[in-house]
């Protein structure tokens, strides 16, 4: 284990994952917040061409097909990456229609409680006035502090803000940028990355920039070749078992550039920490956390995760006369206790009360691309998926690279909220029931697109949450004959006391058999994509949540 020279906060949490276990505590607002906005967005969104654009633009050729058009595209737009790479869609970020307060109150309006603003992601540019990335926006390109202007809005409508840091990736995520194209006019010319800059009157190079910096070092040293290796860079970059361009086991010659970049990137983020003082800190990690040994930081374990967790956990604790309110997010760990979990794109099969999560999901690509598709109802439906099961649901509409929303993205948006004015009630400070829903239809996983707009709910499929007293049963399809039958709620399961319909000023008829909850329903929807029963009675209470760490 590498210990990572960089000092923290003093207080009660020391770096490693016993100590942040022994300490953390889920704060009552994250399990009452329920719906997050993700705001995954930076310089790659120049390309409109979906996420990991830095990296697919030096990649001719993979196994990720739906990407194989970024190379392309880039080589139309702007050039031959030997000639015009990452570094240099860079200044071409403006985000000149950017305004952080209006998008904000949008997204409170839609039902958010909290926000996820990314901080760097993969391309390793970090987008506040960082002092240890000189590779960042308030330097480069809109010359702005993303991160800032994010937090002052979240601020300003009383939402939770959050950090997310990708980072890690960035010790090895630019090795195909130190490669050349295996064929074509420009066969064997290396890409930017590898190129070595005798002309000092480049642009950056004029501002004092270091590619280093930026793409990091070539580890192709550091690459244990499979035994079917066919010749081909690009396909070992990309190939299975070396999915991502991971380096296939340790860092070997380059360590000391491994150390040294582990020890900037937790300089870099505890510095971001410092400045905005975030609710939350999330880590991409991609199945892991950085600097593990494997996964991202590939390599190298170091004790930087927690050590800027405990610095979070600590300089929060003395901001709030000593009760941690902070949190942090990783898709691994040493100690489930020490930390929330992020499930990217999917949920449980079921109710899910031992720690504190989240679903997150991106609409269409995570960074924004032409022609992307919006539906609001598969965006409803799978925050019920999420929400009955007693997590949380996080949401990314991507912004284009001006800072705005296309016309579909403004729509889910404002659909949303007319949904919130309706159902809120039934969602904020829920948690799960004692079934998370009844039907026969799931939605599938992955980002939302088409194929989650087609699923076949009817009004059999029925997502259950409890509040106050109250059961809320959100029917995910209106009845064709108008009649909806709750079969969890047949008799036997509690004594109904009375039925309605949020949004509707209509009485209902009901009655419960043993089938069920039968429920004539009004000739009127009161809203769109899914509707809500609240119910009261006797012995319908949710069940206690089981983490014992809640306060």
């Amino acid at each position: 284990m590498e210990i990572i020279k960089v000092p923290i906060a003093q207080g009660p949490c020391e770096p490693n994952w016993k100590s942040l276990g022994d300490h953390f505590k889920t704060p009552t607002w994250w399990r009452e917040a329920k719906i997050g906005i993700w705001l995954h967005w930076g310089p790659q969104s120049v390309g409109e061409d979906g996420d990991w654009y830095a990296k697919w633009i030096y990649m001719p050729r993979h196994a990720w097909a739906p990407y194989t058009n970024v190379y392309e595209d880039h080589l139309k737009r702007f050039g031959h990456p030997s000639e015009f790479g990452y570094k240099d869609i860079l200044p071409l970020w403006k985000a000149e229609y950017w305004d952080p307060d209006k998008l904000m109150a949008l997204y409170k309006r839609a039902g958010a409680r909290y926000v996820i603003a990314q901080g760097m992601h993969h391309d390793n540019f970090d987008l506040w006035n960082s002092k240890y990335q000189p590779w960042n926006a308030v330097k480069i390109g809109p010359h702005r502090d993303i991160v800032g202007g994010w937090k002052q809005a979240a601020d300003k409508e009383g939402l939770r803000f959050g950090i997310a840091f990708h980072g890690d990736y960035s010790l090895w995520w630019y090795q195909p940028a130190f490669l050349s194209d295996l064929d074509g006019p420009l066969k064997g010319v290396p890409y930017d990355g590898a190129q070595t800059y005798t002309n000092k009157n480049t642009w950056w190079q004029k501002m004092g920039l270091d590619l280093k910096d930026l793409y990091g070092i070539d580890l192709k040293d550091d690459v244990a070749y499979p035994t079917n290796f066919t010749g081909d860079p690009f396909d070992y970059r990309m190939d299975k078992p070396l999915a991502h361009g991971i380096p296939n086991g340790d860092l070997k010659k380059d360590r000391d550039f491994a150390v040294w970049y582990a020890t900037k990137w937790t300089r870099r983020v505890i510095d971001a920490i410092d400045q905005y003082n975030p609710d939350f800190i999330y880590f991409d990690g991609g199945g892991s956390y950085p600097f593990c040994g494997h996964g991202t930081g590939k390599g190298l374990r170091a004790d930087a995760t927690p050590r800027v967790i405990a610095h979070l956990y600590n300089s929060n604790t003395a901001k709030n006369g000593g009760k941690l309110e902070a949190m942090a997010f990783t898709k691994g760990n040493e100690d489930a206790r020490a930390v929330a979990m992020n499930v990217e794109s999917r949920f449980p099969g079921g109710i899910k009360t031992d720690c504190a999560w989240q679903t997150e999901v991106g609409l269409g690509e995570w960074h924004y691309k032409a022609g992307t598709f919006y539906d609001t109802g598969m965006v409803i439906h799978e925050m019920l998926e999420a929400i009955s099961r007693d997590g949380n649901f996080a949401i990314n509409i991507p912004l284009k690279p001006t800072g705005e929303l296309d016309p579909g993205g403004l729509q889910v948006l404002t659909e949303m909220g007319d949904w919130m004015d309706v159902n809120s009630e039934g969602i904020h400070g829920s948690s799960a029931w004692n079934v998370w829903g009844e039907g026969k239809v799931v939605m599938k996983s992955g980002n939302l697109g088409p194929e989650q707009a087609r699923t076949p709910y009817t009004a059999e499929d029925i997502r259950f949450t409890a509040n106050n007293g109250y059961v809320y049963a959100f029917l995910m399809a209106w009845p064709v004959d108008g009649r909806a039958v709750i079969r969890s709620l047949a008799e036997g399961a509690g004594n109904i006391s009375s039925v309605s319909l949020l949004g509707s000023p209509e009485k209902l008829l009901w009655n419960q058999n043993t089938n069920g909850l039968v429920v004539n329903l009004p000739e009127t929807k009161p809203c769109q994509f899914a509707y809500c029963l609240k119910i009261s009675g006797q012995n319908l209470q949710a069940i206690k949540l089981a983490h014992p760490k809640t306060k």
